[in-house]
């Protein structure tokens, strides 16, 4: 599980990144809607950040943020299948690591892990 978050981390760093440099190296069509997007995905790229420290250290509180996470994650990846341009192969890339990573943090073995307390 905790891998599944790791990977999915260094995905929307990577990304992150990729955007800031791109945006760096051409102008935005709409450059509100470019920074505003940058900003966004930089928030996304933190919060995963802490909840893996936080898996890392097995707080409490990283079930919650990994629910929420995967349950907005979710959401996405169903309105990407119902869109005004539906695209199932790219819904396919986020439904399934939505629906393992809710899988797995309710699996009785991380409940364990993250309710021991300090």
């Amino acid at each position: 599980m905790i891998a599944l978050v790791v990977l999915e981390t260094v995905f929307v760093v990577g990304f992150t990144t990729f955007l800031a440099l791109r945006f760096a190296a051409e102008s935005a069509d709409f450059p509100a809607t470019a920074v505003a997007f940058l900003i966004c995905a930089a928030l996304v790229g933190l919060w995963l950040v802490l909840t893996v420290i936080g898996l890392l250290r097995a707080r409490g509180w990283t079930r919650g943020s990994v629910l929420t996470y995967h349950f907005l994650q979710l959401a996405i990846g169903v309105g990407s299948v119902q869109g005004f341009v539906p695209r199932p192969d790219i819904a396919s890339w986020i439904i399934i690591p939505s629906v393992l990573g809710i899988v797995f943090i309710l699996t009785p073995t991380l409940t364990e892990y993250l309710s021991e307390r300090d």
